[in-house]
């Protein structure tokens, strides 16, 4: 059965359940040197990182062309060619470590995939991962290049008219048995004033999948030709939260405040302390990140509702490794 998007807000509004003991890989348990990469041409079929083993497909005859997935500390934010597809358009992993995971995957290829190599006694498996853009694919969405049309632009690559202004998008489709979430990892198909490409590391929760001790990874596009998607079929992972060390914490939930809730147009939101290198998302019921803001020191802010639609949102703090989400309701 299907899960549409809409279902991975059931773990935004529990988002504090990571507070319990899990487990994570993010791939610094990989030792490379900086700006460099692993893409499995020493034939070793794959790496494992914490209890997850992540599968790789080296081909030797196609000169050394891969699949499913690598890992890189690349920092190459710039660089628009295959020549870089082991950078992430954020520069870093999450919280600026240095490495990260690559996987490749498209609609016509084999998923990239991971599983648990010691399966937890119980049945509650993947609870998240944190999601990102290539760098290669990133700039050629924002830019186009040869190959692939600039997202939101009425061309394809080769001047032609091709009838999808305004509905561009790269979707990320993560299975598990039977079940499965779709992420947009770019989404033109809305009012120009919503299209976004992802840039950020964002989090993407996997509760609704948790049952199963493995996942793999489909890309697709709105942009396709004879050959399968001209879209780069990239994307980054890190972070990726299951059963077993604390990764995330929770914020102390009853000295933070919102108010008012319900509102009309104004949020003022009070920490209860003040707190260092914070960071809030806005997330509508899509799932979709409407604004994302850092902020060096403060104990309250004020989020500002005005534009926005009459509807839920939700609002999710950081301060490190601790979170704290909650509902907003614009009136």
């Amino acid at each position: 059965m299907k899960k549409k998007y809409i279902l991975i807000l059931v773990g935004l509004l529990s988002f504090s359940a990571l507070s319990q003991t899990h487990q994570y890989s993010n791939f610094e348990d990989l030792p490379i040197p900086l700006d460099t990469f692993w893409n499995g041409s020493d034939l070793l079929g794959g790496f494992n990182s914490g209890m997850v083993r992540f599968e790789n497909d080296y081909d030797t005859a196609w000169g050394g062309s891969w699949k499913k997935f690598a890992y890189s500390s690349m920092r190459d934010t710039t660089t628009a060619s295959y020549t870089n597809q082991f950078s992430c358009i954020a520069g870093h992993g999450v919280n600026n470590s240095a490495n990260y995971g690559v996987g490749y995957s498209t609609s016509t290829e084999f998923a990239s995939l991971f599983s648990l190599t010691t399966p937890s006694s119980g049945i509650s498996m993947f609870k998240g991962v944190y999601i990102n853009n290539s760098t290669y694919t990133y700039l050629s969405m924002k830019n186009g290049d040869a190959f692939a049309k600039k997202f939101g632009d009425s061309t394809n690559a080769s001047g032609a008219l091709d009838g999808t202004f305004g509905k561009d998008w790269l979707k990320l489709t993560v299975f598990g048995g039977l079940d499965s979430l779709e992420f947009y990892l770019a989404d033109f198909r809305g009012p120009d004033s919503t299209d976004y490409i992802i840039k950020d590391w964002t989090y993407l929760d996997l509760t609704p999948l948790n049952e199963n001790l493995s996942l793999s990874f489909k890309l697709s596009s709105s942009d396709t030709g004879s050959f399968g998607m001209n879209t780069p079929a990239y994307f980054c992972i890190d972070s990726l939260v299951y059963d077993g060390t604390t990764s995330v914490k929770e914020l102390n939930k009853n000295s933070i405040s919102l108010y008012p809730n319900p509102t009309n147009n104004f949020v003022k939101v009070s920490l209860g302390e003040e707190l260092q290198e914070i960071s809030f998302q806005l997330i509508d019921v899509t799932g979709k990140v409407i604004e994302s803001t850092k902020i060096p020191e403060t104990s309250q802010f004020q989020i500002d509702l005005t534009s926005y639609y009459k509807g839920i949102y939700f609002l999710r703090i950081q301060e490190g490794n601790k979170v704290f989400t909650n509902r907003i309701i614009k009136q």
